[in-house]
């Protein structure tokens, strides 16, 4: 029985009739040809999604401007971008969904992206002694504003002529629109700053354009940000006020967003948020405009129905899930929620250079799933029961290959059992039991408590091994590193070791920080040592989770010592250089987390007496889950 009736009820936004009330936000993908055009893989990407059963798709960012562009994403600026829209509303509308396309002048995200195109400028409504001296930029006077406004009415002219069902403005997370909306961004005195009527003039003038170009019932939605999460910024309160201002200039509907990309953590909410983040926010709004809201972030399908079922929202962007699991809109109509491959919002799809998700090796490579069959089913042992394991198992026994997995503890999962038991990340245990679920369905015979030998390998005479062995924690090269009071920081999230007075971490990835925080929490006094910079030796990958990490270590007061070696670990205390002086941190328990380093010893000892040898996930290189799982998906759809 379908438990999300709400959901599942038709509905509308001005006249676009939609079949029900899940949504995919935009996002970005980098499908997109060169000049910012529709590609096969664009196609293929989007028809999952329809296929999926959303009510509504709206795509990714689409540039009005040919001065103000971002490599990856849609150009619509010239006519050349209607055959390729066309050909994308074709694609979707076959599978009775609907379509609108989000339209964008991004303005100041330009300032901070790393490869701004050749020709392109950088507009901002204000100049601010904070933005970056390394790039040139200038305050968008009036003719700039009226060029702008027509570029997004000829824009929504070519969408609805290409056969798309509507636009959205991309007026949120520091985008020009955005920056215009904010206090923050926006110190004009013209008639474009100062009070909120000024500062929502230039997206109303922009919605009314779009209207007398594309036509009165063309659609129109509004994404803006119903918070700036910054201080200074646009707060719910006036996010209502400008809603309000929106809605009178005919926008068709708000969807409500937050955060400025740059500076904020609610842009996409990680791991460590509660669930809903923006529905306050988003009831704020509801109460106060006529028009459909629709709001996102974080919201699992049982929040979803509530808000929907109250009137609280009357749309669900899903944007992450919908990465994660294409099919889950039929999932949830059909009561099959044992079978989502749930997100874990752990941001790995929003990396520099990520190969992709966590959960979904097939992400922004949709024409490969499902991996073909076998042509000739092949005996397949694969060797570690972590995450990059039993993918490979999986999808070989998917394909038609006998293939068995073992893993010598006693429980599947590997290091991710140790990542969920951080508090934050318990979602992160959906995955592997999603993993475990596909082993059963396929047949893969699991053995646990079972090490794996040369000599075992070549008693079962396999056509070929996968070995998954993973990694294994590092120490640290420093005198007194093997004293009693030197822990691992797995061994401290696996509760394995007690950890006793004051605190020293020492690593400051992602995992030094998390520990820092959770001990601190538990109210030790903990301090963070690291000999780089916080997020890596180059820094954070991924931006939004890490200035989520590090809010936490300032609200917490937690020290942080950058470019800092340690000289020696004492009985009690940590020995640093820092800035070339020596100083001593007390230290009753000292936390390594100082990185992994693989375990690769049978892989090397079977390499020349088996007819094929391959190793995946940590075992070739310590890397992130989405890593890990798309060479493991890789390698199992070629063998």
């Amino acid at each position: 029985m379908n438990k999300f009736t709400a959901l599942f009820q038709p509905s509308s936004i001005g006249t676009l009739r939609l079949a029900n009330r899940l949504i995919m936000p935009a996002m970005g993908n980098r499908l997109c040809d060169a000049e910012g055009h529709v590609t096969e893989r664009t196609l293929d990407y989007y028809r999952a999604r329809a296929r999926g059963g959303v009510g509504l798709i709206v795509t990714q960012l689409a540039a009005v401007s040919a001065d103000t562009t971002l490599h990856g994403n849609f150009a619509v600026y010239d006519d050349e971008c209607i055959p390729g829209l066309r050909r994308l509303a074709e694609a979707i509308h076959e599978h009775g969904v609907k379509v609108i396309v989000q339209l964008v002048n991004f303005g100041p995200l330009n300032l901070f992206n790393q490869v701004i195109p050749e020709g392109t400028s950088i507009k901002v409504p204000s100049l601010m002694p904070w933005m970056p001296d390394n790039k040139s930029y200038e305050e968008v006077n009036r003719n700039d504003i009226d060029r702008y406004v027509d570029d997004f009415s000829e824009a929504a002219r070519r969408v609805k002529e290409a056969g798309i069902d509507g636009i959205e403005i991309h007026a949120c997370h520091g985008c020009l629109v955005s920056a215009f909306l904010s206090p923050v961004l926006n110190r004009r005195t013209d008639e474009y700053g100062g009070s909120v009527e000024n500062r929502t003039r230039f997206a109303c003038r922009i919605i009314g354009a779009v209207k007398k170009k594309a036509g009165a019932d063309f659609p129109v939605s509004v994404r803006f940000n119903c918070s700036d999460d910054v201080a200074g910024g646009v707060t719910p309160d006036e996010a209502v006020r400008q809603a309000v201002i929106m809605e009178a200039a005919d926008a068709d509907a708000i969807s409500i967003a937050a955060g400025i990309e740059y500076w904020a953590t609610l842009e996409s909410a990680c791991y460590s948020f509660p669930e809903g983040p923006l529905v306050p926010m988003t009831e704020k709004v509801k109460m106060a405009v006529g028009v459909p809201v629709i709001t996102a972030a974080k919201i699992g399908p049982d929040l979803a129905e509530q808000l929907v079922e109250e009137g609280k929202a009357d749309f669900i962007a899903l944007g992450r899930p919908l990465l994660a699991d294409p099919e889950l809109p039929n999932k949830l109509r059909e009561g099959r929620l044992e079978d989502v491959r749930w997100c874990l919002y752990c941001n790995n799809c929003l990396k520099v250079g990520s190969v992709g998700c966590s959960v979904n090796p097939f992400l922004w490579r949709e024409s490969k799933f499902p991996p073909r069959p076998a042509e000739v089913p092949k005996k397949v042992i694969v060797v570690g029961g972590g995450l990059a394991g039993m993918q490979a198992a999986a999808i070989l026994g998917q394909r038609g290959h006998h293939v068995s997995l073992y893993e010598k503890s006693s429980k599947l999962g590997g290091q991710w059992n140790i990542a969920s038991a951080v508090p934050v990340k318990k979602g992160f245990a959906s995955f592997t039991n999603y993993l475990k679920r596909s082993l059963d369905q396929y047949h893969v015979p699991v053995n646990l408590g079972t090490e794996v030998t040369k000599e075992l390998v070549l008693e079962m005479k396999p056509d070929a091994v996968v070995v998954a062995t993973g990694a294994i924690p590092k120490g640290l090269s420093v005198p007194g590193s093997m004293r009693h009071n030197v822990v691992q920081a797995n061994d401290v999230i696996s509760g394995e070791v007690e950890v006793k007075g004051k605190v020293v971490v020492i690593g400051g990835r992602f995992v030094g920080i998390e520990v820092a925080i959770w001990l601190a929490e538990q109210g030790k006094e903990v301090s963070l040592v690291t000999r780089g910079k916080l997020g890596g030796k180059k820094g954070p990958e991924e931006g939004l989770t890490y200035r989520t990490l590090v809010r936490r270590l300032i609200e917490l007061r937690i020290p942080v010592y950058l470019n800092t070696p340690v000289l020696e670990i004492g009985e009690g205390s940590v020995i640093i250089d820092l800035s070339g002086e020596v100083f001593s941190l007390p230290a009753d328990t000292v936390v390594l987390a100082v990185g992994a380093e693989s375990d690769n010893e049978l892989a090397e000892q079977l390499n020349g007496i088996i007819p094929e040898v391959y190793m995946i996930g940590d075992c070739v290189e310590p890397r992130d889950a989405a890593a890990a799982t798309h060479e493991a998906a890789k390698l199992a759809s070629r063998i």
